[in-house]
């Protein structure tokens, strides 16, 4: 699949993240959306209907393991893929448990979530 087929949403409370990953997928043919929290997310999700969330697990208004609970409950084949500065051996095994495809922690070689 060609990559400007891939609809990517990501959801940081991080400017400076959601900037840098913006550019970089961009970069690489991906469309790109977004959204600062869960809130916000949520409404990108439901109207844009995205092949691939990169999630924060740390928002402002959710908990991320929560909020790929929701994601996975209403758009199952939707892949996510966990970023964070706040990794843990149990964060990791929550997160696949709950349904990521992958867990990635900040900070992270770009390469490294381009090969996924």
């Amino acid at each position: 699949m060609k990559t400007e087929n891939h609809r990517v949403l990501i959801i940081d409370d991080e400017r400076p993240v959601l900037m840098t990953l913006e550019a970089l997928l961009k970069r690489h043919g991906y469309q790109v959306e977004t959204a600062p929290t869960a809130t916000q997310g949520l409404k990108v999700l439901k109207s844009k209907s995205p092949t691939l969330v990169l999630l924060d697990l740390r928002l402002p208004d959710a908990d991320g393991l929560e909020m790929l609970e929701r994601i996975k409950s209403e758009l199952p084949k939707v892949q996510v893929i966990i970023l964070t500065a706040h990794d843990s051996l149990h964060n990791a095994i929550e997160s696949i448990k709950r349904g990521a495809y992958h867990f990635i922690s900040k900070p992270y070689a770009p390469e490294e979530l381009l090969s996924l």
